[in-house]
């Protein structure tokens, strides 16, 4: 962190880092050779000229030795860096982020892609766009890997272009964007701070919340990134664990105190409620799991989000579990009430 701030600070280049490419692109990779060789090919794919981009790779795995495979996989064209411990999510992609040079910023975990003509289409859209905007989002599908289905996002706005308060205010409810269809202003960073290191889960929602609030963003749709969700991933460990729920209570709160009254008056209560409900299906899952710590967790933050949870059937299906026994006894009123 810097100073009183959540979020450490990016100091600009020195004039002595020349020349700087128009594109870094960073990945963050923990255990994931043979995703990451794709990741690599999708990136390397795009024809890019060697000395317009720069591949940042911050190894978060101290185990692994993984320059020689990237050095082939690059033909030397990526800087692979290795952390000496696992310094967690964001504390990596901010390290991997003070060591880039770019004009713009792509960060892409090393189980994500891109597609074809990614960066050209998003290169052709930012020359063309008049004006200042420090954020540039693409298009995305959610890539099941359970059952290969592909899950088209739903678009940020009608057609591509400037995003406006529709967009800051559904940016303030819940997060409708994944990580590798953002690219990102040097300057930005520069001026707005990094990822706060504090939020494992929503370190990335708080970002783009904090970004959309301060400068214009540029949406692409015809540039297309692919977000891979599976079992494996570092989102999912931090679900079995519900780190995920006080992130998302934290980053609430966070949204909220930073709109305007009236906005927040609009938006915030279907927000909480939505997400209040949310955590409680995530606690039945846990449940089901037998893991009775974690969903005691869910609960209490749901609850703690939207007060009103406690009336939801929901609630009190996740109340009557046996595990639950000494929880029950502190909602006994609602039990009672309600016969859980």
């Amino acid at each position: 962190m810097s100073g009183d701030l959540p979020f450490p600070l990016l100091p600009p280049l020195t004039p002595d880092v020349q020349p700087n490419p128009f594109l870094s692109v960073i990945i963050p990779t923990f255990q994931r050779r043979d995703l990451l060789k794709h990741c690599l090919d999708s990136i390397l794919s795009q024809g890019l000229d060697r000395d317009r981009f720069e591949i940042l790779v911050s190894d978060n795995d101290p185990m692994s030795e993984l320059s020689p495979l990237v050095a082939e996989w690059t033909d030397g064209r990526a800087l692979y860096t290795r952390n000496q411990q696992n310094i967690g999510i964001f504390p990596n992609i901010n390290a991997a982020i003070r060591r880039s040079r770019g004009k713009w910023i792509h960060i892409i975990a090393d189980d994500d892609w891109i597609g074809p003509g990614f960066y050209a289409a998003m290169e052709a859209a930012i020359a063309r766009t008049p004006g200042e905007f420090g954020v540039a989002v693409s298009h995305h599908v959610n890539y099941r890997e359970d059952n290969k289905a592909f899950e088209p996002a739903p678009p940020l706005a009608e057609g591509p272009g400037i995003l406006g308060i529709p967009f800051l205010a559904r940016l303030a409810a819940l997060n409708p964007i994944q990580i590798p269809a953002i690219i990102t202003r040097r300057d930005t960073f520069e001026r707005l701070g990094l990822f706060r290191e504090d939020l494992p889960y929503t370190g990335d929602w708080e970002f783009w919340f904090r970004a959309a609030s301060k400068v214009p963003w540029l949406y692409v749709p015809n540039a297309v990134a692919y977000f891979r969700m599976h079992s494996g991933s570092q989102t999912r460990a931090l679900l079995r664990t519900a780190q995920t729920a006080e992130d998302l209570r934290r980053t609430l709160d966070l949204n909220e105190q930073a709109l305007s009254p009236d906005m927040a008056r609009q938006i915030m209560p279907r927000a909480r409620a939505h997400h209040a409900s949310q955590m409680l299906r995530n606690a039945k899952g846990a449940l089901d799991l037998k893991l009775s710590a974690a969903a005691e967790r869910y609960i209490r933050e749901a609850c703690t989000i939207n007060p009103d949870a406690v009336a939801t059937p929901e609630f009190l299906e996740c109340l009557k579990h046996p595990s639950l026994a000494p929880l029950r006894q502190q909602f006994r009123d609602v039990a009672m009430r309600f016969g859980a």
